[in-house]
């Protein structure tokens, strides 16, 4: 099991590679649980191209949140290989709802709040490396952001792989029973602590620092608070800062 888990993982990662209108990560989808329908169907040529066709149908979650119907429709199809004969309904009836369900926490979790969160704290970082005297501060800036975004957003792939497998129709239920508004109100506090945070240790940063003209700057920031206005979501908090560090680059009180 610990095998089939790792290959599924492995694949989940390239979930959005054949994205389509068509079928949205149907492809994905389907090239991601191919190594546990080969598994169950090993033997059963006739029930394995079934159980491919069945799952290169439309699909469409947060990639993030896409672990948990891949678990679970693994598990049922290793049911429906072995007599089941709803379970495999069962297992495309559930990757799809579940992945609707999920994908709103997901989205207000890692799009909303974790995302500003690691771009804030990767300022603070390489403001920190800066300050440290490190030899490459944007490095170890990027360092802290990645790390902070792709260590939950890994570990919920795996995790949600696991209990799908595990606990097959039983992972929907232990799936609401997690305190998902809580982490979520939990990471906006933190990513506005860190953006007020990151935007103090900016403007304390020597104005020689990179030597860039003030004009620049600023239409830097202005044009980055125009792309925030249209994309909107998180990016209308980036639009804010962005407004406010024109307005300072183009009075002087901002050099970069």
């Amino acid at each position: 099991m610990s095998g089939l888990r790792s290959r599924l993982f492995a694949r989940s990662l390239l979930l959005q590679a054949g994205f389509c209108d068509e079928r949205r990560q149907g492809l994905g989808f389907a090239w991601a649980i191919d190594p546990a329908l080969e598994s169950a169907y090993a033997g059963d040529p006739a029930g394995l191209r079934a159980a491919r066709l069945r799952h290169l149908a439309p699909f469409n979650a947060q990639p993030y949140a896409a672990a948990l119907p891949l678990g679970v429709a693994a598990a049922l199809e290793a049911r429906a290989a072995g007599g089941d004969a709803a379970a495999a309904a069962r297992g495309v009836a559930l990757k799809n709802s579940l992945g609707a369900a999920l994908s709103g926490a997901a989205d207000a979790f890692f799009w909303g709040s974790l995302r500003p969160l690691a771009a804030a704290s990767a300022l603070l970082g390489g403001i920190a490396a800066y300050y440290l005297d490190s030899p490459r501060p944007f490095a170890c800036g990027a360092v802290v952001g990645l790390a902070l975004f792709n260590a939950p957003a890994l570990w919920t792939r795996w995790a949600g792989l696991g209990l799908g497998l595990r606990e097959a129709e039983g992972a929907a239920v232990s799936a609401c029973a997690l305190p998902a508004q809580r982490w979520i109100q939990a990471a906006r506090v933190a990513a506005i602590a860190a953006v007020v945070g990151a935007a103090a240790a900016a403007l304390a940063l020597p104005r020689e620092l990179l030597g860039m003209p003030r004009a620049f700057a600023a239409l830097a920031f202005a044009a980055g608070a125009a792309l925030g206005r249209f994309t909107g979501g998180p990016l209308r908090l980036v639009a804010a800062a962005g407004i406010l560090g024109a307005i300072a680059a183009a009075t002087g009180g901002l050099a970069l």
